[in-house]
């Protein structure tokens, strides 16, 4: 693992960011084997060993084991849903989405709101590219249920399928962003290298396992030299906004929050898929085709 720190300044704010950069799941199943030292001033007391395993899975020691392929809790669920929701049928995926602009089809209410210039949607511009840059925040509140995990996972795989099945290539960013106060943590772990096909298997674990967030990165993070007091809530996600800014993520790339930040309910999967298609501005071009069932989802 690398680890580095470093400084972030936008328009109104400094702040500290916490990197750890994992190369693949083994590397940080390495990392976490290894015991790194806790920072003990702001962890007296380790969340990540003390959550109780209704809310977090399985302990820390099962749940690093899980990073070699062993994690299958609900997967029998998860692949006939994703089965369910790709038997539906969709249009081909258009990677031109709606951005924001000066000028466009139709109004952008809150930035018109907020005064900034650019108040109306509008496509982004074809471009001739063989790749889609996807960015996912694996981060989630307490309040987040083991449904909307799943689901929100469920349709993010889905929707690289489709871009490979469409001869584009996704280069997949995974990572979790979190801050407290002007501290940023930042935990990226890669799953596939621009051009690899998708491996459902080693992404179901950290896209649907509460285990990875609510153990693992858990852990990582009380190793992080902080100096705010992490220790009550571990932080919160990083808002969008400043997530792409500190990333340098245009309004043409494809980022996914956390499930109540999609919107996702966690109930019927169809009804989520129409909600996380229309956030991502991809609605116009994926078409989800309904079908009548007593129970489509969680």
């Amino acid at each position: 693992m690398n680890t580095r720190i470093s400084t972030f300044n936008n328009d109104k704010n400094a702040y500290r960011v916490y990197k750890a950069d994992f190369r693949s799941l083994t590397e940080l199943e390495m990392f976490l084997l290894s015991s790194p030292k806790i920072n003990a001033e702001v962890f007296p007391m380790q969340k990540s060993t003390s959550l109780p395993r209704d809310f977090a899975g399985v302990p820390l020691e099962e749940a690093i084991n899980y990073c070699h392929g062993g994690y299958t809790e609900g997967l029998p669920l998860f692949l006939a849903l994703k089965k369910e929701l790709e038997n539906t049928g969709r249009s081909n995926v258009n990677v031109r989405r709606s951005v924001p602009a000066v000028v466009g089809s139709r109004p952008h209410v809150p930035n018109f709101v907020a005064g900034t210039p650019k108040t109306m949607w509008r496509l982004d511009k074809a471009e001739s590219k063989a790749f889609v840059d996807l960015y996912i925040n694996l981060v989630y509140s307490g309040t987040t249920t083991e449904a909307q995990i799943r689901n929100r996972g469920i349709l993010t795989l889905n929707l690289i399928n489709l871009f490979e099945q469409n001869n584009m290539a996704v280069n997949l960013n995974v990572f979790e962003a979190s801050m407290l106060k002007n501290e940023i943590f930042f935990a990226n772990i890669q799953l596939k290298q621009p051009g690899q096909v998708l491996n459902v298997g080693k992404c179901y674990y950290p896209l649907c396992g509460k285990e990875f967030v609510r153990r693992l990165m858990l852990r990582v993070k009380e190793s992080m030299p902080f100096k705010q007091n992490w220790s009550l809530g571990y932080g919160v996600g990083l808002p969008p906004a400043l997530l792409r800014d500190m990333l340098k993520i245009s309004d043409s790339k494809i980022l996914i929050g956390s499930p109540i930040e999609m919107g996702l309910k966690g109930q019927d999967i169809f009804e989520d898929a129409d909600i996380f298609f229309e956030h991502l501005k991809l609605s116009d071009n994926i078409l989800v085709r309904k079908k009548s069932r007593k129970r489509r989802g969680a």
